[in-house]
């Protein structure tokens, strides 16, 4: 592996373990910050984008829709500054019916093979029901379901990233010709 390919995924690692604790450690603060700058960044974005529409010299022919999608990114970004809780209700509620639909079609299914004689039913009814539970809470209860997804996510990335930093440091040993693939 080269110096170059090692220290970037040194860097990409080290990133990823920061976010991870911090989903980890502060879920609701860390998931208000990154809607905070994702809305910061379509506000950014939409202001570039009518500056840029109004600004240039040069003939615009044809359909442009810089003023129109300025004005849709600067109106998407208020929401998100100005309304980060109902976003996360919001996006919980429909992530829960749609878990709920799954589900219920899942358990459905794991009927359907029960009737038929065949195996595997008792895993597919037992997943169903632990994916709806689920789904109900998302939908009924959105802010903490969507707070134990957050510590998921957060765990997810941390490991991600410790295995990926000890791979990189693993194959930095020294020119002994060993790769390390990383997925």
């Amino acid at each position: 592996m080269t110096k170059t390919i090692q220290k970037a995924l040194i860097i990409s690692a080290v990133v990823y373990i920061v976010i991870g604790l911090l989903l980890v450690i502060w879920p609701d603060q860390a998931r208000q910050i990154i809607i905070y700058a994702i809305g910061a960044a379509a506000l950014l974005y939409g202001g570039y984008r009518i500056v840029d529409f109004f600004s240039r010299k040069e003939n615009l022919s044809g359909v442009q829709i810089g003023v129109a999608l300025g004005i849709a990114c600067i109106m998407l970004g208020l929401f998100l500054l100005f309304k980060a809780n109902v976003v996360v209700a919001l996006l919980a509620a429909v992530i829960g019916v749609a878990v709920i639909v799954d589900s219920v079609l899942r358990l459905q299914i794991a009927l359907n093979l029960r009737l038929s004689g065949e195996r595997g039913w008792i895993a597919l009814i037992v997943t169903a029901f632990i994916t709806l539970v689920f789904g109900i809470l998302l939908l009924f209860n959105p802010f903490t379901a969507v707070r134990v997804a957050t510590v998921i996510g957060g765990a997810s990335l941390l490991a991600d990233g410790v295995f990926t930093l000890w791979g990189a440091l693993q194959s930095g040993g020294g020119g002994t010709g060993r790769t390390v693939t990383i997925r």
